[in-house]
């Protein structure tokens, strides 16, 4: 049965994206999303998107998406009759833009220098492209969301948490209740004995948009409140059982966030109090549950926590501090020319020990930032992020409606992954570059705009 599974599974959400498509071509951005996901809803598994085998992940990731942008872009050539919207009105490339473009000069930059430095240069071209597929992929995605309806990204990104909350139902099954369900290297999972039970952690088919998901559903939940509800914790449980302690604090603040940004737009306590009282009653229920469904897992969790207080610097509890140090290591290594202006798209050949930067900018994703476009790139990569945040929020603020609502979710989103690149490698997880950069790129999308325009298109297009 759980080998079934993982043979079917990825062909149904293929084909429920490409049906949907037929109506609203924003859901053929599902079959990268899927690729987005690859392990945790065996998308891997689906050979077609695995050729030609000897391109890099990344390279192959940005080719299939160029095809469905193709796609996507020639419809009106293929369906007599059918009208292509443009809903940005922003002439132009907006700061986001620009600051994408500085870091794609930069990484070209690189790969000159790098043909310079280096007599032996197999493998850089294909890793320059496995590094500028971020950025490729954010133009490539950009354009797609300024031809969607705000309503048609609304349901399409419901069904993306859809797929997220299923990966989270697989990941509980095998993470928490050790029904096994994926096939991956013994030395993936780290188990340990704790009062009498085996846990096991293992990141290798986690669920990538979770904070994502958890944002949705809180920003979108009108209408389907239960279903809202019975998502959220559905996600939260996953991350639960991932015993991180980082992400269950991130997804928190994302909900304290939402209760106290929407009652402040509102301009109403009644909304704040009826807020923190969902969220309290809801967190009290699932608390109690947790306890007497899995007792020992709780109290798992609550010992790791115990020991990050206790101490720090325990190299196995892997806090902050230890990623700072091994960070710091790696900058003192590159000298002090090269902290500037990154190593470019060196590799293993080129620089000895560049692939074991992956390791550490597994654990933190300014590691790789600095590594490959030094710190010029690191100052690009803030101002985005606090450009975007900034963006978001003014959405947020301005506007009503859906674009409002939109404007919050992204906030959330950008600001989670501010918080989770201490933790994480985020946009820079190997195999998943061309859909990196992805919410920035909804971002710059929705800030060409226009709340009045888009609501008057959807009541003409539903008259």
């Amino acid at each position: 049965m759980t080998h079934l599974i993982g043979k079917v599974l990825p062909y149904m959400l293929i084909l429920y994206f490409l049906f949907r498509a037929f109506k609203q071509p924003i859901y053929l951005l599902g079959i990268p999303f899927l690729f987005f996901f690859q392990y945790c809803v065996f998308f891997d598994t689906v050979s077609i998107f695995n050729k030609p085998g000897s391109l890099p992940k990344d390279v192959l990731f940005l080719i299939w998406l160029t095809i469905i942008w193709c796609i996507f872009s020639s419809r009106p050539l293929i369906e007599p009759g059918h009208r292509r919207i443009n809903f940005y009105h922003y002439r132009g490339v907006n700061l986001i833009d620009t600051l994408i473009i500085c870091l794609l000069i930069m990484s070209l930059i690189g790969l000159i220098t790098v043909f310079q430095e280096y007599i032996v240069v197999k493998d850089v071209v294909k890793q320059f492209f496995s590094l500028t597929a971020l950025f490729f992929g954010f133009f490539l995605v950009k354009n797609i969301i300024c031809h969607t309806s705000l309503q048609s990204l609304k349901g399409f990104f419901f069904s993306i948490v859809l797929v997220n909350t299923l990966a989270s139902v697989l990941y509980i099954l095998d993470q928490g209740l050790h029904i096994t369900l994926y096939k991956v290297a013994e030395d993936a999972y780290q188990q340990e004995i704790f009062q009498g039970e085996v846990i096991t952690r293992v990141f290798w088919f986690m669920p990538v948009l979770w904070f994502f998901s958890i944002a949705y559903l809180i920003v979108f939940r009108e209408g389907k409140l239960l279903l809202s509800l019975g998502m959220l914790v559905i996600n939260f449980l996953a991350i639960f059982v991932s015993y991180t302690r980082s992400f269950l604090g991130i997804a928190l603040l994302l909900i304290l966030l939402y209760g106290i940004l929407n009652s402040l737009k509102k301009g109403s306590m009644s909304v704040l109090v009826k807020n923190v009282s969902v969220i309290t009653v809801t967190g009290v229920i699932l608390f109690f549950a947790v306890s007497r469904l899995l007792p020992n897992k709780l109290n798992y969790f609550e010992d790791r926590i115990v020991n990050l207080k206790e101490d720090p610097t325990d190299e196995n509890s892997n806090t902050l501090l230890i990623r700072f140090n091994r960070t710091n290591e790696i900058f003192h290594r590159m000298g002090d020319e090269k902290r500037f202006t990154g190593t470019g798209p060196v590799t293993e050949i080129q620089y000895h020990g560049a692939e074991d930067i992956n390791d550490t900018t597994a654990d933190m994703v300014w590691t790789g930032v600095v590594f490959r476009w030094g710190y010029i790139g690191l100052a690009f990569f803030i101002l985005l992020y606090l450009i975007s945040a900034f963006k978001a929020f003014n959405m947020f603020l301005k506007n009503t409606g859906i674009l409002s609502q939109f404007g919050l979710l992204l906030f959330l989103v950008v600001l989670s992954q501010m918080m989770e690149s201490f933790t994480s490698w985020t946009f820079l997880n190997p195999g998943h570059f061309a859909l990196g950069l992805w919410y920035f790129a909804v971002l710059s999308a929705l800030t060409g705009f226009s709340n009045e325009y888009t609501l008057e298109f959807e009541k003409t297009s539903h008259g």
